[in-house]
């Protein structure tokens, strides 16, 4: 079967559109930058008119960039920033604000009020409460826990697997109708609408369709990841109306269809992943125990833990790794002649199966490099960094803790700062540089000694990808503080490639066969470090830690 897939790939920092051929081989990229604006501090925004017209140029430039036409096209996959919401007028389609990113820490004291409050509450105590959108309606216990003694953040955590942090969604729509009164009034009336970008996307290339993925529904603080549906308790809580809210499809649903005159055809949008889940399944971590970590602005470790959610008690996320169709199947444990004699059907209709995985989040990886770059001038560009940290055997004493927006899991404070400890008047550019690298696994040593405390898988391998996992000094250093291998595939652009293979799947364009040949391993760094020097290594870096946790 011929054809290809566009895959659109919408990040922090820019817009992608990548095709794929009929073996799941990426032909032809296409890539615009995007612009982050911060106009106070805590506050991280792009302008969502932006982002949609870099996506949508990047789709037609690399259609021409192949040589192809957009009749050769079979299906359109999705994947993009997670977390990121975008409020627009239903009838218009245009934007009503900036469109809020996942980096952004504005509600950080909102969060931390609503943390501390218990999750059962009456009508007695709701005028006591602050005058803030976490908190303006009051609630029925419906759905709540009984004891009056459970907090709001166990309650969250319980239904959403998420933990009660403006780095979600919810706290930052509830802001944005909070400080637009005309807003609220709008959203009452049914006028506005609200959604994570693949909505906003989907929306624009519709024009008209308003629905979400359940991998990104999993990330608004808003979804209830047990029963696969908005929780009604949370978005009252949050003083959301359930009304601009988008409809919650699997991840290989049926999304629609692209508006007439976009494309010489209208094509159908059948896969939607958020970014860290698409890598996931692009790594082929198809089997509870797989995880892999994706090295992009942000860092992310996740692992399948298989069809049933397990609530971390370690600091991590539970949440949807994808949602889709399985094959027809026998009934269990009958026959041939028993389903014929009960008039049952041979082939059971396939299901929905949804399959979960645990999630650490770190705020900053890629994004250190960065700053490295735009604020203190150290490198012209983010490859030069290896070969500066080269220039050095060792970071010696220095420490950089990159709490830039915070420090995510497993800590999840976003009262602290970054700083840079343990320097001397020896200290040079390249020392810094090379405790920047450092700083990327060392978070990620944090992230999975918490999820190896969760799970009953031990991690064998750790499979990477995302820009920084080109990085030779920083894989290996990564490899020497799990102790385990580093898997690096030829393609490390594996976010964009799993969403093309869940929409290949889909249409019969690939099968399981394409997916197991499609990854093919670049290098594999071995762990090579003793385990003294390991432990000096992370004692320096725990230290650091721990002296940015004590009170001032």
């Amino acid at each position: 079967m011929a054809g290809y897939i566009l895959a659109l790939d919408q990040g922090t920092t820019s817009s992608r559109a990548i095709l794929y051929d009929d073996h799941a081989r990426p032909i032809k990229m296409a890539q615009q930058p995007t612009t982050l604006q911060t106009p106070k501090a805590g506050f991280v925004e792009q302008d969502a008119q932006q982002i949609w017209q870099t996506q949508i140029s990047c789709a037609h430039d690399v259609i021409n960039l192949a040589g192809l036409l957009a009749t050769d096209v079979s299906s359109i996959a999705i994947t993009n920033q997670r977390e990121s919401i975008v409020m627009w007028d239903k009838q218009t389609g245009k934007p009503l604000a900036p469109a809020i990113i996942w980096q952004d820490r504005r509600t950080a004291s909102y969060c931390k009020t609503l943390a501390a409050e218990p999750a059962s509450r009456g009508e007695s105590d709701s005028g006591a409460r602050s005058k803030s959108a976490l908190s303006k309606v009051a609630v029925s216990d419906t759905g709540l826990n009984s004891s009056a003694q459970h907090g709001m953040a166990e309650e969250v955590q319980r239904l959403t697997g998420l933990r009660l942090d403006p780095y979600f969604s919810a706290s930052k729509i509830a802001w944005l109708l909070e400080n637009n009164p005309k807003l609220s009034v709008r959203a009452s009336r049914g006028e506005i609408a609200v959604g994570t970008i693949d909505s906003w996307l989907i929306y624009k290339l519709t024009g008209g369709a308003h629905v979400i993925d359940v991998t990104n529904a999993s990330r608004t603080l808003l979804f209830d990841i047990h029963k696969l549906a908005w929780s009604e308790v949370l978005c009252a809580r949050f003083s959301i109306p359930m009304s601009i809210l988008p409809t919650v499809l699997p991840s290989d649903g049926d999304f629609g269809k692209t508006k007439k005159g976009l494309f010489a055809k209208q094509i159908p949008i059948q896969s939607v992943l958020g970014d860290q889940q698409a890598a996931l399944f692009g790594q082929g971590c198809l089997d509870a125990g797989m995880a892999k970590n994706t090295y992009g602005t942000g860092c992310f470790m996740l692992m399948n833990i298989g069809k049933q959610p397990k609530i971390s008690e370690h600091k991590l996320l539970t949440t949807i790794a994808w949602q889709r169709k399985t094959s027809p199947t026998r009934p269990d444990n009958l026959s041939f002649d028993q389903i014929v004699q009960s008039g049952m059907r041979l082939l059971q209709p396939p299901k929905k199966e949804v399959t979960y995985a645990l999630e650490g989040s770190v705020f900053m990886a890629g994004a250190i490099i960065q700053w490295l770059r735009d604020n203190l001038g150290m490198i012209k560009t983010s490859g030069e960094v290896e070969d500066l940290a080269r220039q050095v055997d060792s970071s010696e004493e220095v420490v950089l803790l990159p709490a830039f927006t915070g420090l995510g899991a497993p800590y999840w404070r976003s009262d602290i700062s970054a700083s840079i400890t343990g320097m001397s008047r020896g200290t040079t550019k390249a020392h810094i540089a090379r405790a920047a690298l450092e700083a990327v696994a060392y978070q990620t040593y944090d992230v999975l000694i918490a999820m190896q405390k969760d799970s009953p898988h031990p991690l064998t391998e750790l499979r990477v990808d995302g820009g920084a996992a080109n990085n030779d000094l920083l894989m290996q250093f990564q490899a020497d503080l799990l102790d385990v291998p580093v898997l690096r595939p030829r393609d490390t652009e594996i976010t964009a490639k799993g969403a093309a293979m869940l929409a290949g799947l889909k249409t019969g364009l690939y099968d399981d066969t394409t997916m197991q040949a499609s990854w093919q391993v670049d290098r594999i760094f071995e762990p090579s470090m003793s385990a003294d020097m390991r432990e000096q290594h992370l004692s320096k870096w725990q230290q650091a830690i721990k002296r940015s946790l004590m009170p001032l």
